[in-house]
């Protein structure tokens, strides 16, 4: 405001209404307050003469789509105003006050104007946060199409190999073990995958039982001391001898556990120390994981258990991986009532890890305990291969029914391999399998219409077959709509044989022992 005191006066009548407020006394200042973050700009009509104007709209031209500074003009009269509305009124968000101008007015104005201005800084923070979740989503897929494909170059490369003209001269059984090693790398990236979507959807489901926790700390430990003796990695476990049980899910707790320790495995180097620790702390069992291996940045600790954050996610990180087994470990731990946190002291200085859960109030007794322990024992025991029954395959996939099919013939099962609804449904009009065994996804009718169709015929027809859904898609999701639709079971690609088997023979032995009550009667 060029005219008199009024840029002060103004000023001061804002900073009462706890608005702050500066004078420009030219245009450069102007350019520069707005630079620094201005919410608003207050202009006489005499401010926009010399060019002004223009170098206003030149500057708010260079800012970025979101923003939109409101400018208020006060302008000496009706007529002028009506004339500042045909000059500006599509150039600029501006608001046009008339003089002389009454304080409430003013303030009114522009509280007005901050308003917009801050509507339009939300508009910048989410403009930002998806950007930064777009550039996210990049690296995310960046980072698992590396994941993916290097096991499968493994893969790939040693069939080549095997399959070559110097096949001779390979060593087979290492390209074998290459092969299963790889793909079973895969298997574990996608079901990492699977698993947190089912977290993210609050599709994940615990079966909690009274526990004791040592043996599950015990078995995770296991499962990675192939890695640990192979890096010459020492080991040092301590248990307080009063821990008490836990109500939790073995099988889930055991994947926290092993989670925790392939990371510590992961980044410590050969010949570096492990420690494990697990101690009563109150009403709650501490379990401690140290490591000196590569530690953890400060600037990286408050990120470390967020989905798919990795402290390198560079090209030339050193270790792999998609940065989901911590965001999983934290999942699981807290809906078991506990917590995780982590602590280092920096690069190279080790990282500890501390588990906490909280202890049963009443223990269970020795004799129940047993009785679980025998349960379990024979629910997993391992089933020979069933032998002489008749398999219907239904696979929309030439490889993938080709490859069951050699599979069921090697065991001597009697299979019938076809690639559709429609083909699958002629076998039955002639034929009395005693097990359906179907994909979910194929063309035309899926695995679902399969099923449906077939659960409307009479038993004399196969209405009966009990059935298994072999499929890719392998969410609980899936699973619960498969047995929804009348399959008895459900089994996600890439297939466990001895799993599948175990499930064949005890499926179709309560078919024949159901037949055995019913011909009884």
């Amino acid at each position: 405001m060029p005219t008199g005191r009024d840029a002060a006066l103004v000023c001061a009548t804002l900073e009462k209404a706890d608005v702050s407020a500066q004078p420009c006394i030219d245009a450069k200042t102007l350019e520069k307050e707005i630079a620094a973050g201005a919410g608003a700009v207050l202009m006489a009509e005499e401010g926009l003469l010399n060019g002004t104007l223009e170098h206003l709209i030149e500057t708010f031209n260079r800012h970025p789509v979101w923003s939109d500074l409101p400018v208020v003009l006060f302008a000496g009269s009706t007529n002028n105003s009506e004339k500042l509305l045909v000059t500006i009124g599509t150039r600029l968000n501006a608001t046009i006050v008339e003089r002389p101008i009454r304080v409430t007015m003013l303030i009114s104005a522009v509280r007005g104007a901050l308003r917009a201005r801050q509507k339009q800084y939300q508009t910048r923070d989410l403009l930002n946060q998806l950007e930064q979740s777009d550039r996210q989503k990049d690296l995310f897929l960046a980072t698992l199409s590396h994941e993916l494909r290097t096991p499968l170059n493994s893969i790939l490369g040693w069939i080549q190999l095997l399959r070559g003209n110097n096949s001779r001269a390979i060593d087979a059984k290492h390209g074998l073990e290459v092969i299963e090693r790889s793909a079973k790398a895969q298997a574990e990236l996608i079901s990492d995958i699977l698993f947190v979507s089912r977290i993210i959807t609050g599709k994940l489901t615990l079966n909690l039982q009274p526990i004791d926790l040592i043996p599950v700390i015990e078995e995770a430990l296991e499962v990675v001391l192939p890695s640990i003796n192979a890096k010459n990695i020492q080991i040092n476990v301590f248990f307080d001898p009063k821990i008490r049980q836990i109500k939790g899910d073995h099988d889930r707790l055991k994947q926290v556990f092993w989670n925790i320790f392939s990371n510590a495995v992961k980044f410590t180097p050969p010949g570096g120390r492990i420690d494990v620790r697990a101690f009563v702390n109150n009403a709650q069992i501490a379990i401690e994981i140290s490591d000196s291996g590569l530690g953890i940045e400060p600037d990286f600790l408050p990120f470390i258990f967020e989905r798919f954050s990795q402290a390198d996610s560079s090209y030339t990180r050193k270790v792999g991986g998609l940065g989901l087994g911590l965001a999983i470990v934290r999942h699981l731990v807290e809906i078991h009532g506990g917590s995780v946190g982590v602590k280092s002291e920096g690069a190279d200085r080790g990282a500890t890890f501390t588990i906490k859960l909280p202890v049963l109030a009443a223990p269970q007794t020795a004799s129940d305990a047993n009785k679980t322990s025998d349960e379990t024992s024979e629910t997993v025991k391992p089933n020979e291969p069933p032998k002489g029954i008749h398999v219907l395959l239904v696979e929309d996939n030439d490889d993938s029914r080709e490859m069951l099919a050699v599979l069921f013939t090697q065991f001597d099962l009697q299979i019938t391999a076809v690639a559709s609804v429609a083909k699958a449904l002629a076998v039955l009009e002639n034929a009395r399998p005693d097990i359906l065994i179907s994909d979910i996804g194929m063309p035309d009718q899926d695995g679902y219409d399969l099923i449906r169709q077939i659960r409307q015929l009479p038993p004399e027809k196969g209405g009966r077959i009990p059935a298994i859904a072999l499929t890719g898609y392998a969410s609980l999701q899936d699973r619960q709509l498969a047995l929804k639709a009348g399959y008895q079971d459900h089994l996600s690609k890439p297939v466990d044989v001895n799993e599948l088997f175990e499930i064949v023979k005890s499926i179709v032995d309560q078919t024949d022992h159901s037949k055995a009550m019913i011909n009884s009667q």
